[in-house]
């Protein structure tokens, strides 16, 4: 075979190999476009939330740049989108990054299968509206629902949460779940309530007692105090220099 045509074929090797290398080191893709898209078609806000999440899981990252967070807010982002954008970016895809991921898991002998989160923004009503002329009982609060719900066979079942302190308030809460959402039943304090300071966001009734055990290196082991009745639950904590909370939600399907 002459050089002038083994000149050809080696270019196309070459350009092969570069091509695979190019595609091992490609950059995550930035999920901005997908937000801005979701603004323009007008799909809720809550849904936005919980759809960031699944980009995520998807190896995607997003765009926190001056640029990029201007670029969104013109688009329609509301100031709860991009603080959402702005934590996970900041702190969940970090956390994808390590050996050891962040996240609440279910345990069951040797094996732990992970939770699905959403998260969760909590009502705030300025104290001068819960004046008596407002309404003071509990809120229901619909939100879109995951298409996937890890089932529980037993009672009390031990969740590992991993990535997180036991002190970001942790709690069990009770769902009610529809085929297209969830819908969780958040307090509302009245001017003359008891616990009007607190910072307690769930009614009480939803609300299921916990204990707490010491687990691995940054890790802990969450059960409930009692049985749970067949139904949906998530454990919410609180986030670390955020008003929002991250639920982990699973089912029982028997006690």
């Amino acid at each position: 075979m002459s050089k002038k045509s083994c000149f050809p074929l080696i270019a196309f090797c070459a350009l092969l190999a570069c091509g695979s290398s190019i595609a091992q080191e490609a950059a995550p893709q930035i999920a901005n476009g997908d937000v801005i898209n979701m603004l323009r078609a007008r799909v809720p806000e809550n849904t936005i939330i919980s759809e960031l999440n699944v980009l995520v899981g998807q190896g995607a990252t997003f765009n926190i740049s001056p640029p990029a967070i201007i670029e969104l807010q013109r688009a329609g982002a509301s100031e709860k989108v991009l603080d959402a954008i702005m934590y996970i970016q900041t702190n969940v895809v970090p956390g994808l990054m390590i050996s050891s991921p962040r996240g609440v898991f279910y345990r069951a002998g040797a094996n732990a299968t992970e939770l699905h989160s959403f998260l969760l923004w909590p009502e705030f009503i300025p104290r001068w509206e819960t004046w008596p002329f407002y309404p003071t009982g509990p809120k229901n609060v619909a939100m879109s629902a995951s298409p996937v719900v890890v089932q529980v066979a037993e009672g009390t079942p031990t969740l590992l949460v991993q990535g997180f302190t036991a002190d970001s308030g942790w709690q069990l809460v009770r769902i009610n779940r529809a085929a297209d959402h969830r819908e969780l039943k958040l307090k509302r304090k009245g001017a003359f309530s008891r616990d009007f300071f607190s910072d307690s966001t769930f009614d009480r009734s939803e609300l299921r007692p916990l204990t707490f055990a010491a687990g691995g290196p940054g890790s802990f082991t969450v059960r409930p105090a009692a049985p749970l009745e067949p139904g949906n639950y998530a454990l919410c904590g609180q986030l670390e220099g955020a008003w929002m909370r991250a639920c982990y939600e699973f089912q029982v399907t028997t006690m």
